[in-house]
């Protein structure tokens, strides 16, 4: 990467590239220069909730028990996962790994649950965490009020999904030649179909969600405002998510302060300068340090 670009570099670095070619390269230098730590946990534990609303999905995560027992591990995992596929792309020898692992991991998962049947062949449990992880930042934003994605961008986040979707396996088989969203539109169509349907409570689901609630808030907030990093859960995760996993939901009051912060981190990052160490050197030194001292916190959201 070669320095001394300025202070905001990377919209120009993303208008020189062509998303149906250079999609790889835009994905990491968006998500390696502009997203930051808290960001990305802002879209991943929430995202976690709503991926877990079919009843078998929270049952596999709650005999895992890591979301419960090591919550930061599990973020720590994730985010391998996230910074291979993203920053690392899809064709680097680290990208394609990281998706051989994972099948790995979900079918031995599946061969030591087989009082859980099903849990890792649904195409469409493939299908939505990947439409989240591309969309929701321009959902959030658009639902404040705020500028969204990039016309190329979009582009660039379907490339991604649909291409990281074909290097996964489900039980039966891989997902390769199985039907994905053919454009960014579609990937937003299915998302909107996915949260309408009809989902029971269980207990599993309210177990993991309100663990992943507890560690984002004591996380990310000393404990004068854990209560408001509880609250920032519960707006991103959505009402209906909320009532389904019964970890209660917000006032009109309490909402609208969640609205006004989040708002006003989105303008502020427009004014910051683009990070220059990539975010998967700002994640190892977060976990370099010692589990008792609070990270240094940024209220920077991604744009």
């Amino acid at each position: 990467m070669r320095r001394g670009r300025g202070y905001k570099w990377v919209d120009r670095e993303l208008a020189r590239l062509d998303p149906d070619t250079d999609w790889e390269r835009m994905i990491s230098l968006y998500v390696g220069h502009r997203v930051p730590e808290f960001a990305l946990a802002m879209m991943v534990y929430p995202g976690t909730m709503r991926m877990m609303r079919p009843g078998h999905g929270s049952a596999t995560l709650a005999h895992t028990g890591k979301l419960e027992t090591r919550p930061r591990r599990r973020f720590e995992d994730g985010n391998e996962f996230l910074m291979a596929w993203m920053v690392d792309g899809l064709s680097s020898p680290a990208g394609r790994s990281a998706a051989e692992r994972l099948n790995r991991m979900h079918l031995a998962i599946a061969r030591a649950t087989p009082h859980l049947p099903g849990n890792f062949d649904d195409v469409d449990d493939f299908v939505y965490p990947l439409v989240l992880l591309a969309t929701s930042a321009d959902r959030l934003q658009t639902s404040l009020g705020l500028p969204g994605t990039s016309d190329n961008m979009k582009v660039a986040w379907h490339r991604w999904a649909q291409t990281l979707f074909r290097l996964l396996e489900r039980e039966s088989g891989p997902l390769a030649g199985e039907a994905f969203p053919e454009d960014w539109d579609a990937m937003t169509e299915f998302a909107l179909k996915f949260d309408a349907r009809p989902y029971e409570a269980t207990e599993f689901g309210h177990r993991v969600a309100t663990a992943m609630m507890e560690h984002f808030a004591e996380r990310w907030f000393p404990f004068p405002l854990r209560e408001f990093g509880r609250d920032l859960t519960r707006y991103l995760a959505g009402e209906q998510v909320c009532r389904l996993h019964r970890i209660g939901t917000l006032t009109p009051r309490r909402e609208r302060t969640v609205r006004l912060f989040l708002k006003s981190a989105f303008l502020t990052q427009r004014l910051l300068p683009d990070y220059r160490r990539p975010l998967p050197e700002r994640l190892r030194q977060t976990r370099r340090r010692p589990k008792s001292l609070p990270g240094k916190r940024s209220s920077r959201c991604t744009g």
